[in-house]
C-alpha cells in the first residue's frame, strides 16, 4: 500500500486506514512498522459495523483457501506476525472508496482473513468511480 501511495495522491485521493485497535495497540503497531498514511482507532467496531464486515469462526484460519492464502503472502516476502493480545483476528476488513460526497463507490468485504483487492484493482475503482461521476 505504502508504495501505491503517490499513485492514490495523484488521483486526488486521501487514505484513511480503520482499525479496530485501541489507541496504545495502534501505538505499539506504528512503532514497529511506521505508516506512510492516516490511520484512526475504532475499538468499538462501529464503522465496521455500519460497513456490514463480519467476523469469523475459529475453523475458517483451517480452510485450504485461508491456509494457502497465508502462504502466498510469505512467498511473496511478507511477515506474518504474531497478532497483538488486544486484536480480534476473527474481524474480516474491507476496503471502500468514498466519492466527495461520502457516497460509498467502491466496496470489497473480505470473505477470510486473506483476501483484499490489489491495489491495482483499487486504482481502477477508483478510476472508474471518477469516470462515472462526471458522466
Amino acid at each position: 500500500m505504502a508504495r501505491t501511495l503517490e499513485d492514490f495522491s495523484k488521483k486526488g485521493a486521501a487514505i484513511l486506514f480503520v482499525v479496530q485497535a485501541k489507541p496504545p495497540v495502534l501505538e505499539r503497531f506504528l512503532k514497529e512498522f511506521p505508516q506512510p498514511f492516516a490511520m484512526a482507532c475504532d475499538p468499538d467496531r462501529n464503522l465496521y459495523k455500519e460497513f456490514r464486515l463480519e467476523r469469523v469462526s475459529w475453523l475458517t484460519f483451517f480452510r485450504p483457501k485461508v491456509i494457502w492464502g497465508y502462504l502466498r503472502l510469505m512467498f511473496r516476502g511478507q511477515k506474518v506476525r504474531v497478532p497483538y493480545t488486544e486484536e480480534d483476528v476473527q474481524q474480516l476488513g474491507g476496503d471502500f472508496i468514498l466519492n466527495q460526497t461520502g457516497k460509498v463507490v467502491y466496496e470489497f468485504r473480505s470473505q477470510d482473513p486473506t483476501a483484499r483487492p490489489t491495489m491495482n484493482e483499487l486504482l481502477d475503482a477508483m478510476e472508474t468511480a471518477t469516470r462515472n461521476s462526471l458522466s
